[in-house]
Formats: structure tokens, sequence, C-alpha cells
């Protein structure tokens, strides 16, 4: 799980992992539940999960604090109970 905020606003996500039964959704859910809004995104998953997305504030949403809130909401959506490490 990498988060990296772009100086424009835009957030990059790059996360792979093992694949379970609705980790994309879950995935899109959390992203969604923070108020981000997907611009662009790819996905395999071809042995593991693997997810590339650049995102960006949806429009009269609070802004996210910080890059750990995001990377903690995606730990959990795939089903990494706790704290990422």
């Amino acid at each position: 799980f990498v988060i990296e905020k772009q100086g424009d606003g835009e957030t990059r996500i790059d996360i792979c992992c093992a694949t379970s039964p609705g980790v994309l959704i879950s995935t899109v859910s959390a992203l969604e539940g923070l108020g981000l809004e997907i611009e662009q995104c790819v996905v395999s998953c071809f042995g593991d999960f693997a997810m590339q997305a650049s995102c960006s504030q949806e429009e009269g949403r609070s802004q996210v604090t910080s890059t750990d809130e995001i990377k903690q909401a995606l730990f959990t959506s795939a089903g990494y109970g706790g704290r990422f490490l």
C-alpha cells in the first residue's frame, strides 16, 4: 500500500495484496467513503490483486487529512484488521 499526495491535489494509490472475493469493490467503496473520486485506475487480478489509481477530492467533501488515514482505510477494506505496518 503506497499513498502519495501530489502538489496539484491529486492522490496516487498503489496497492498489491492477496486476492480475495470482493477486494475491488471494498477498495472502491473505501475511497468513496473518504471522499476520493477515482479519475484513472488500472487493476490486475492475476495471482495477486494490484491497483494503481489517481484520485481527487470530491467537490463539496472535506479534505482527507493524511495519507495514513487513506492507507488505514484501504488496509482495513482489503481484510487486514488492525493497524497497517
